[in-house]
């Protein structure tokens, strides 16, 4: 069980299923993607310098919120998994969108530090973007990469 979200928080999420020991996913896989979940946020929050865990009652709630979105995605999934269809998605948005928050709460520390009224979150600069940090595909101006093309035509 997690700190910001049980079991039976998850399921009143997902109407008409019940999770066991013997149904798949079962209450101990449920329980084991809520603390994955819970860890990953608070090791975005500590990484931002914001202190763990929350003890704020909104922000508890928004925490439950994040939590049981990703792990409601998480369960959402594994049911697609175990019904074969290997086209079903349903639930990958949702994670999606609980990482895209862990990348959010590293550049906004002081945002995300305000939300939750907690800790102190830097405002130190967590990530340089510029093509030069950012050069996956190699590319140079050396190398010409970036010299102006010109062509003529007809067409207007």
């Amino acid at each position: 069980m997690g700190t910001y979200v049980s079991n039976a928080q998850i399921t009143a999420h997902l109407p008409y299923r019940t999770f066991t020991s013997s149904t798949s996913p079962s209450t101990t896989d449920v329980d084991a993607w809520i603390e994955e979940a819970e860890a990953l946020l608070e090791g975005a929050l500590n990484a931002a310098q914001i202190t763990t865990p929350i003890t704020t009652t909104a922000g508890i709630r928004i925490l439950r919120a994040w939590l049981t979105n990703a792990v409601v995605g998480t369960v959402r999934l594994s049911f697609a998994a175990s019904g074969g269809d290997p086209n079903n998605v349903a639930g990958q948005a949702q994670i999606d969108q609980f990482n895209e928050r862990l990348t959010d709460i590293l550049n906004k520390p002081q945002l995300y530090q305000q939300q939750l009224a907690a800790g102190s979150g830097t405002s130190a600069a967590r990530q340089i973007r510029a093509y030069t940090t950012d050069n996956t595909d190699s590319k140079t101006i050396s190398g010409g990469d970036f010299d102006p093309t010109f062509t003529t035509g007809t067409k207007f």
